[in-house]
């Protein structure tokens, strides 16, 4: 089974993939805390794999309960997609500007 991952793109370009299960164990770590289980438990790891079963639970816990640098050790940036330079230019996907 292939590994899932969060993919980001930022505005100015440059898009990352995070694995989901970095997101997912650092949810689980903060209910273990809650909770009073351990990292090495059968309850973590449920924790874990409920998180990864449930695309809504990952996206919640990185956009509200992690900064950038706790992902940042795990991002791998990736290429952007390639795209068609005369076609976005003819339909006007673009921003034109002059700096003097």
């Amino acid at each position: 089974m292939e590994e899932k991952k969060l993919t980001v793109k930022f505005h100015k370009g440059r898009t990352y993939e995070i694995p989901a299960r970095v997101i997912a164990e650092d949810r689980a770590r903060y209910y273990a805390g809650i909770d009073g289980y351990e990292e090495d438990s059968q309850e973590f790891l449920d924790e874990v794999n409920t998180a990864l079963d449930d695309e809504f639970m990952i996206l919640d816990w990185v956009e509200n309960d992690m900064n950038w640098s706790d992902l940042q050790p795990y991002a791998k940036r990736v290429e952007d997609d390639p795209f068609d330079v005369e076609e976005e230019w003819l339909d006007g996907n673009r921003t034109l500007s002059i700096k003097f």
